[in-house]
């Protein structure tokens, strides 16, 4: 009985994580993303469409220093290209793109040597979004929301591959054009890769 215990303990002793960054490392990463499949659901007078959009590319960077052993924090911009969306919403279909300037937070996993990738890391955005708009009706704005996203990631020899969902919310404040309790919410889901360069 104790051996197994002993052999329990030291299986869990073994698999947990290490260290992977240590306190006061900064680091910085640029990548490039493609946007699968995202939808935009539009709010209004109790009313509800959902329209998807066409798949596009994003160009990003993060900043990050490490304030705790393997827990990053910094901050980041994430600029996605503008893409086609279908008329199933009663205005003429249009485009739609985003740029999005965030807080974030990045726990990072070591895991065992001679493995396929080096570290395992998580990802939490929070920040503002500036949405472009561009009705097929040929008027066009940019509004800010809210900007959250979550993710995870791995690393090996310095490149990244990353899957992150993300969210923007925002309202139409254009009363002459639309009534002032429109809401939209733009969901996507990225695959990143990219280049980290640690300081």
């Amino acid at each position: 009985m104790k051996k197994s215990i002993l052999a329990l303990l030291l299986a869990v002793a073994l698999a947990a994580p290490v260290f992977a960054v240590d306190k006061g490392m900064m680091e910085a990463d640029v990548k490039l993303g493609y946007i699968i499949e995202p939808l935009m659901a539009e709010n209004g007078h109790g009313e509800k469409d959902i329209s998807q959009q066409e798949s596009t590319f994003s160009l990003g960077a993060d900043f990050y220093y490490y304030l705790l052993n393997n827990i990053g924090v910094g901050l980041g911009i994430n600029y996605i290209f503008d893409s086609d969306f279908a008329d199933e919403t009663g205005y003429g279909g249009g485009k739609l793109g985003d740029t999005n300037i965030y807080l974030s937070v990045k726990p990072v996993l070591e895991v065992e040597e001679n493995k396929f990738i080096d570290k395992v890391y998580f990802l939490g955005h929070l920040g503002l979004g500036i949405t472009r708009y561009e009705s097929g009706y040929g008027y066009d704005f940019s509004q800010s929301g809210l900007y959250l996203g979550i993710g995870a990631g791995v690393e090996k020899c310095n490149v990244i591959v990353e899957l992150l969902y993300s969210v923007n919310y925002w309202c139409h404040n254009d009363p002459g054009r639309w009534s002032d309790d429109w809401s939209y919410t733009n969901r996507r889901l990225a695959i990143n890769v990219g280049y980290k360069f640690s300081f």
